[in-house]
C-alpha cells in the first residue's frame, strides 16, 4: 500500500521544475551517447571541402556523402532522444502523461497558408538583425536526395514531435499553454546552434506553438515546418541561399513595401495569437 501511495504521489506532482532540467539534461546526454554509439560502429562524418577548393564533381560527391551521413545520424539520434524522454515522462507521470494531439484540423489549407505566410514574414522582419550576427560557417546537411529527406521529412517530424509533442505536453500538464509555448520555443531555438538560426527558430517555435494550441494538431506544425525547410533547401540547391531578401528584391522600393507588409502581418498575427493564448491561458485539454 505504501509503494502504491508513493507512486501515486510522484505521478500527481509531475512535472516539477527540476523534471524539466532533468529532461533537458537527458536530451543532451542521449545526443552524446547516440554519437558515441555511431562512432563505435564506425559511422563517421565524411570529408568535405569548400566549393572553391575542388572541382564540381568532387564537391557534389562529398556533399552527397554528407547528406547520407546526416540523414542517418539525425534520424537515429532524435529517435533515441525522443525515446529516452518519453520513457522518463512515462515513468514519472504514468502511461497517458504525453498526449500527442493530431486532429484533422491540422490539414486545413487556410491555416497552413496563414502559418506559412506568418513564418515567412517573421524571417523577412528579422533579416536586418540577423545580418549583424556571425554567419553559420558549418557545412550544413549536404546535398542530394538524403539531405532533402532530412530537411523536408525527418527534421520536421522529429523536431515537432520532440518540441511541440513531448516537451510541450509535459509542460502543459502543470503550467498551461503560455509557459509551454515559451519554453518549448526556447528549446527549439537552442537546437539550431548558431545565433542567427537560433533566433529564427525561437520565433518559429512561438508560431508553431500558437498554431498547435489553436488546432490541437501536430500535423499543422509538421506541414509548415516542412514547407519552410523545403523552400530553404531549394535556395541552397540553386546556390542562392547567401542572398538576402533585400538582394533578391533589388534593395529598392519593392523591398521596403514587402518589408512593411511583412512587419504588419508578423506583428498583427503575433499580437492576435498571443492575446488569444493569454485569454485562454489554461491547460490544453
Amino acid at each position: 500500500m505504501e509503494n502504491t501511495n508513493n507512486n501515486s504521489f510522484l505521478k500527481r506532482v509531475f512535472p516539477q521544475w527540476w523534471d524539466i532540467l532533468v529532461m533537458l539534461l537527458l536530451f543532451a546526454t542521449s545526443q552524446a551517447v547516440s554519437g558515441m554509439l555511431l562512432q563505435l560502429f564506425g559511422v563517421e562524418a565524411p570529408t568535405t571541402s569548400e566549393i572553391d577548393a575542388v572541382d564540381v564533381e568532387t564537391y557534389m560527391k562529398e556533399q552527397g556523402a554528407l547528406g547520407r551521413y546526416t540523414a542517418f545520424v539525425h534520424l537515429f539520434s532524435f529517435l533515441f532522444s525522443i525515446g529516452v524522454l518519453w520513457l522518463y515522462a512515462r515513468i514519472r507521470g504514468g502511461k497517458r502523461v504525453i498526449r500527442i494531439r493530431h486532429k484533422a484540423s491540422g490539414f486545413n489549407p487556410s491555416v497552413v497558408l496563414v502559418g506559412v505566410m506568418w513564418l515567412m514574414a517573421s524571417q523577412i522582419v528579422l533579416e536586418p538583425l540577423l545580418e549583424l550576427l556571425p554567419a553559420d560557417d558549418g557545412h550544413g546537411i549536404g546535398r542530394g536526395m538524403w539531405a532533402a529527406f532530412t530537411a523536408i521529412v525527418s527534421a520536421p517530424i522529429l523536431e515537432e514531435l520532440l518540441c511541440r509533442g513531448v516537451l510541450f505536453e509535459v509542460l502543459n500538464i502543470r503550467w498551461g499553454v503560455k509557459v509551454s509555448i515559451l519554453v518549448s520555443s526556447l528549446f527549439f531555438g537552442l537546437l539550431h546552434l548558431s545565433p542567427a538560426n537560433a533566433i529564427v527558430a525561437l520565433i518559429a517555435g512561438f508560431i508553431f506553438g500558437a498554431l498547435y494550441v489553436r488546432t490541437s494538431s501536430l500535423y499543422v506544425t509538421i506541414i509548415i515546418h516542412a514547407i519552410n525547410n523545403a523552400l530553404a533547401f531549394a535556395l541552397i540547391s540553386f546556390g542562392i541561399d547567401d542572398m538576402s531578401f533585400a538582394e533578391m528584391l533589388g534593395n529598392g522600393v519593392i523591398y521596403y513595401v514587402v518589408y512593411a507588409l511583412s512587419a504588419l502581418l508578423f506583428v498583427g498575427a503575433s499580437v492576435e495569437a498571443w492575446m488569444t493564448v493569454l485569454r485562454a491561458n489554461k491547460k490544453l485539454g
